[in-house]
């Protein structure tokens, strides 16, 4: 399966992780979700990304 991954202190071994390499703090967007991938109103994109 490949070589160990370094958890980095808090992930679990065995398990898939994801090391962020510059995450930025985001402002919620109330919208009522879907499982799995959806389609969201452009407007609605447009706005959180001029924000």
């Amino acid at each position: 399966m490949g070589e160990k991954a370094n958890c980095f202190g808090w992930g679990m071994p065995g398990q898939y992780h994801w090391k962020l390499e510059n995450p930025r703090e985001i402002t919620p967007i109330p919208y009522i979700g879907q499982l799995g991938i959806f389609e969201v109103p452009d407007e609605l994109v447009r706005s959180a990304i001029a924000k």
